[in-house]
C-alpha cells in the first residue's frame, strides 16, 4: 500500500485526525518518518491553544489593524465596616456652627483585583480615579457607571475623570479599547 503523506496530511493528523483514514492514521501513529514534523504541529497546536496574555494581545492589536481587542472588566465596591466618629468639640453660644466640606469616597475591585477604582464625591462634585495594580497606564478606554448607564471616553488614566455632580455607582464597568477610535 503507497500512502502519500503530505503537509496537509500531517497538520491534519494533529489538528483534525478524524478527517484522516484509518489506514493513515495507523501508519503515522506507527511510524518515526515524520516524528520532527508531528512535532512541530503539536507545538503549534499547544500554542494556539493557550492563552495569550492582556499585553500580548495589546500589541497585536497595535500591529494589526483588523485586529480589534475590547476587554470588558465589571468592577464592584469593597465592603468597608462603617466607623462612627463622636465629634467631642463644644461650641459656645455664639460661635458658628463649624462646616466641613462633605467628602465621602467609595472603592471599586475587578474579580481579579487588577484594577482599582476610586470615586471620591465632594459637596457638588465628583473626582473617579482609575489605577491599574500592574502599575500600567491605561489608554483609550470607556468608563460607565451603572445603574445610571453613564459613559465616558477616557484618553489615559494619568487624570482623574472630574464631574459636576455625584455619583454613587452600583459597579463600574471598564472597556478597554486596544485600538484607536476615529
Amino acid at each position: 500500500m503507497n500512502i502519500d503523506i503530505t503537509e496537509k496530511v500531517l497538520f491534519n493528523y494533529v489538528f483534525f485526525p478524524d478527517v484522516l483514514s484509518p489506514e493513515v492514521a495507523e501508519y503515522l501513529n506507527n511510524s518515526k518518518d515524520f516524528s520532527e514534523e508531528i512535532e512541530f504541529f503539536k507545538e503549534l497546536k499547544k500554542s494556539i491553544q493557550s492563552e495569550l496574555s492582556f499585553q500580548e494581545k495589546k500589541l497585536l492589536a497595535k500591529k494589526i489593524s483588523s485586529y480589534q481587542l475590547n476587554e470588558i472588566i465589571e468592577l464592584y465596591p469593597v465592603q468597608t465596616p462603617s466607623k462612627k466618629k463622636e465629634n467631642g468639640l463644644i461650641l459656645a453660644a455664639a460661635s458658628e456652627e463649624q462646616r466641613k466640606p462633605i467628602v465621602s469616597s467609595r472603592t471599586y475591585y475587578d474579580n481579579n483585583k487588577t484594577y482599582i477604582i476610586k470615586v471620591i464625591n465632594y459637596e457638588n462634585s465628583c473626582k473617579i480615579f482609575v489605577f491599574s495594580t500592574q502599575y500600567e497606564l491605561i489608554e483609550n478606554f470607556d468608563l460607565i457607571i451603572t445603574p445610571q448607564n453613564l459613559k465616558y471616553h477616557i484618553d489615559d488614566n494619568t487624570v482623574p475623570l472630574e464631574l459636576d455632580f455625584n455619583v454613587v455607582p452600583e459597579s463600574i464597568t471598564l472597556e478597554l479599547n486596544l485600538v484607536q477610535q476615529s
